[in-house]
């Protein structure tokens, strides 16, 4: 790993002094630095790689901050699966995992080839407007289709490979990966998927008719949802990040991506550990 791609969040006190420490050292270690343009910022420097840089040519991406900021990092990456480690600096972090007090001493195990990864599946999605593809992306979170307008429902027609399964009538739709299970989907009522599993969540946000409810699908289905309410704005988010209104008749299809998100976590990882502490399970408070 020669080049280092480092990624952070712009903002917080605690942002610059974890860059100069990290920064300094990888120089001592002789490893090139590829600064993404918020992270140039937070340091006072105008010198910076662009998004196209860091993709090409980075060996490992080191992310300061929250999953949002890691979500970022993965964005930039595209297709490629290059190792990313979050450390932490935000608030719930179950993307961004090392705390910040290790950074510079998980920086170092990586560096040594002593590190654990996952593989993380991600969900590619066209959106269809009129029969015309507008849009293609991946996500390794969740996308959201949402009403636009304060009181109204959305109405859609839910199709798994080919095979009607549901209309319905709700506030929106969630359709989510097992690392994004833990995300909205979590907050509008979904399960905890384990992110080591291959599947697809697709949860109703406020449905109509309370037996709507939750579902877990394989990763090789292929879902087709269809928006059946005409003259109703209508938005679509990609890993809360990326926004997108339609105003025409739309369909959104979503499969598993070809490629996934490799990220790097602490070798004595214990899932069940992390969800207990995020979730304040047991009386125990994140």
């Amino acid at each position: 790993m020669k080049n280092i791609a480092i990624v952070a969040k712009p903002h917080g006190d605690r942002v610059r002094p974890l860059l100069e420490e990290i920064t300094a050292f990888l120089e001592a270690h002789g490893k090139v630095i590829l600064r993404e343009k918020r992270t140039a910022e937070a340091l006072g420097s105008d010198i910076y790689n662009s998004d196209e840089e860091i993709k090409e040519k980075a060996d490992l991406i080191i992310v300061l901050g929250g999953d949002g900021t890691l979500i970022s990092a993965v964005r930039i990456l595209g297709k490629k699966e290059t190792p990313i480690l979050g450390i932490n600096l935000g608030r719930l972090g179950f993307l961004t995992e090392t705390r910040a007090s290790d950074a510079v001493a998980a920086i170092k195990s990586v560096l040594d080839g002593d590190y654990r990864m996952e593989r993380r599946m991600k969900l590619h999605s066209h959106l269809l407007e009129d029969d015309e593809k507008v849009l293609e992306i991946d996500v390794l979170n969740d996308l959201v289709i949402n009403k636009a307008d304060v009181a109204r429902i959305i109405e859609m027609s839910l199709y798994i490979n080919g095979m009607l399964v549901n209309e319905y009538r709700a506030d929106g739709l969630i359709v989510a990966t097992p690392t994004g299970s833990t995300a909205y989907s979590l907050a509008a009522g979904g399960p905890i998927v384990h992110p080591s599993l291959e599947s697809m969540i697709i949860t109703p946000i406020c449905p109509q008719g309370l037996s709507n409810r939750p579902i877990v699908i394989s990763d090789d289905s292929e879902i087709e949802i269809r928006i059946n309410t005409d003259g109703e704005r209508v938005s679509i988010t990609y890993d809360g990040q990326i926004f997108h209104q339609l105003d025409t008749e739309k369909t959104i299809t979503v499969k598993k991506a070809s490629s996934c998100t490799q990220l790097i976590v602490p070798k004595d990882k214990n899932y069940y550990a992390l969800i207990r502490e995020k979730l304040g399970w047991g009386g125990v408070q994140c």
